[in-house]
């Protein structure tokens, strides 16, 4: 769905630069996230691995490492690449992240600490 432009008050309106390297630096950590699940997990792995099911979804999981590294290279290398003046207002695109903490950051506005303490709880489905 593509969002129709309006007349914008320009005091949202942020470098793209600063807004790419904030999705550059998610795609990062997530990258890393999943390295880390994938080297947590690697003794269970090697168990399964025999069973081509599990053998695949391994793949799958160091594939999206692989992408979300890649991914995050991109965009930072292209926010980098931008004139500094190009700005933009991202705020209809952010109200469409759920994800407080994950809002915040991609504000670059640091995450309240109530939010903070909120995002490392365990939440059982």
């Amino acid at each position: 769905m593509v969002e129709r432009r309006t007349c914008e008050d320009e005091r949202h309106h942020a470098p793209l630069a600063e807004i790419l390297e904030a999705l550059g630096g998610e795609f990062q950590e997530l990258g890393r996230f999943t390295e880390q699940f994938q080297t947590s997990l690697s003794p269970a792995l090697l168990r399964v691995a025999n069973d081509p099911d599990c053998h695949r979804n391994v793949q799958t999981l160091d594939l999206l490492s692989q992408r979300l590294s890649a991914l995050s290279k991109y965009v930072l290398t292209i926010g980098r690449l931008l004139p500094d003046d190009w700005r933009v207002n991202s705020q209809t695109a952010l109200h469409h992240i759920t994800l407080s903490d994950l809002a915040y950051r991609l504000q670059g506005a640091p995450v309240p600490e109530e939010l903070e303490m909120q995002s490392g709880e365990l939440e059982l489905f």
